[in-house]
């Protein structure tokens, strides 16, 4: 029994009192809401979906980030070739995409901190314990991503502590380093609670789901019994990726006593031979050098980062290894910008064509469709606002159904006009089934047929407008707002590609309604 064990009111303490000194920095309180907002996003709630895709593509940082996770070699082999957040949330699930959206931001927020070293170091150990668990949960099992998630937030404590409470967390160091005293005991002895307990209380603050702040709590040294559940599994297989990822940071290597050791007291859970074991650590440093970005920096990596992506300095030379550490490197603040919309938005419609095509033929709902045609427009162009409004033959009115951008609710609850002719450029366009470009609204809403009600909900900037037609009968449209007066780059090949994304939703309108 632990002293916490012994004293649990005084850890509880303890615990409020540190959240209180964190709730105190000046960025803690923005990041703890943007983390919370995400979790509250229920998975059994369908408008949730659309909500969590709109919060993560206003971010385009972020929504590069997660493709490239969600295609990395490891989903590639079930998902196929993912190109919208939309897509991925059905592939992956809510769950999955909401708490890999969370640890992002979390680990860039942290990563830029004064003691960055200290902390991408710690980073880098979590994205590599996540990848180390993926590998360990078994070829054809279905929990892989739960297992990357477990593992990457198993340590949270210990990360928060070192960026919000620096002083107490060079204090536990040195009471272990300079008194040899365990562990446990010196995170006790310097903040009255252990680093796990933390990590649980802000994770459950944070909303996580229950099997993520579970796979927290750490497991005795001694042999642990075999798993009676599958929460229980997960969390034994954080704690082995977590321990196995020290090792190897430290500069064990494959068959070194400590790590046969370590596959042996795990093996009730995680079953390697040693063919298996050195192929699933090398998938785990191939993707880690693909995904680990943010770690390094031009001065250079912690060298617990180096050892992990597999360079040891005696595997090549200094110029050698400063050659290879380009593969995990932060791009320079010019190169980021590659990841804001780009001047030629055809490679992203391509995507999301390729993705709305492969939907239909999977049977997919309309909106599914209608989540990654707008997403796709959205990010192409860099877009403020894209919305589909849809007929309601009941109330002979043409309404907003879904939308991305901002202030979506209450857009898309003024996005509405009625079904009965008027010369507005709406109608004109919907009768005669023709795609309207006006490059700087506040030059059109002069006298030029746009309507007032919409003049007043966007009354600069610029203008896509797509009738949706069924059966040679518009049944809807697409509103595509840039923010700047001739925002939209819509050369030949561009728009062609625009008419056939609006194309594939029409087919899904019209397969619904059969």
């Amino acid at each position: 029994m632990t002293e916490s064990d012994q004293h649990p009111g005084i850890e509880g303490g303890a615990v409020e009192f540190l959240l209180r000194r964190m709730q105190r920095s000046q960025d803690f309180p923005a990041l703890s809401e943007s983390i919370r907002t995400l979790n509250r996003l229920s998975a059994s709630n369908e408008k949730s979906i659309e909500q969590l895709a709109s919060v993560i593509v206003r971010d385009f940082a972020l929504t590069n980030k997660i493709l490239k996770v969600v295609n990395s070699a490891y989903y590639a082999g079930f998902a196929g070739k993912v190109g919208t957040i939309s897509r991925a949330i059905v592939v992956l699930g809510i769950e999955s995409i909401r708490a890999l959206a969370a640890s992002l931001i979390l680990f860039e927020h942290l990563s830029a901190g004064t003691h960055a070293e200290r902390v991408r170091a710690l980073i880098g150990k979590s994205m590599f314990s996540a990848l180390v668990a993926r590998e360990s949960i078994g070829n054809g099992e279905q929990n892989g991503e739960e297992a990357f998630l477990a593992a990457m937030f198993h340590s949270l404590g210990e990360l928060l502590v070192a960026f919000y409470l620096p002083e107490e967390d060079e204090a536990i160091h040195t009471e272990i380093d300079e008194n040899g005293t365990p562990q446990r005991q010196a995170e006790y002895m310097v903040l009255g609670v252990e680093l796990e307990h933390l990590g649980i209380a802000v994770g459950k603050h944070w909303n996580f789901p229950y099997v993520i702040t579970h796979c927290m709590k750490k497991l005795p040294q001694t042999k642990p019994a075999k798993p009676i559940n599958e929460e229980e599994r997960l969390r034994h297989i954080a704690c082995f990726a977590t321990e196995l990822t020290e090792q190897l940071a430290a500069g064990s290597r494959p068959g070194d006593v400590s790590v046969n050791a370590l596959l042996e007291r795990f093996n009730g859970c995680v079953k390697f031979e040693k063919a298996e074991f050195d192929d699933a650590l090398s998938n785990a440093r191939s993707e880690y050098r693909n995904l680990a970005e943010g770690l390094a920096s031009k001065e250079g990596s912690p060298t617990s980062i180096l050892a992990l992506a597999g360079f040891g300095r005696d595997d090549a030379d200094e110029d050698e290894q400063s050659k290879d550490i380009a593969d995990v490197a932060l791009p320079d603040e010019d190169e980021a910008e590659v990841l804001s919309p780009a001047s030629n938005p055809e490679p992203v419609l391509v995507d999301g064509l390729q993705e709305a095509t492969a939907m239909l033929a999977e049977g997919a709902d309309t909106g599914q469709v209608a989540q990654v045609v707008l997403e796709t427009l959205y990010r192409a162009f860099g877009l403020h606002r894209v919305a589909l409004c849809l007929r309601d033959v009941s109330r002979r009115r043409y309404v907003g159904r879904l939308g991305f951008g901002g202030d979506t609710d209450a857009y898309l609850q003024a996005l509405q006009f009625d079904e009965a002719y008027s010369r507005d450029v709406f109608h004109v366009a919907l009768q005669r089934k023709t795609d309207v470009h006006i490059a700087d609204l506040a030059v059109g809403s002069a006298g030029h047929g746009i309507p007032a009600w919409y003049s007043s909900l966007t009354p600069h900037g610029a203008m896509l407008f797509l009738p949706l037609v069924v059966r040679d009968k518009p049944v809807g449209c697409i509103i595509a707002e840039h923010a700047r007066p001739a925002g939209f780059n819509l050369e030949s090949g561009t728009l062609r590609l625009v008419r056939a994304l609006r194309n594939q939703l029409a087919l899904a309108v019209q397969l619904r309604a059969g």
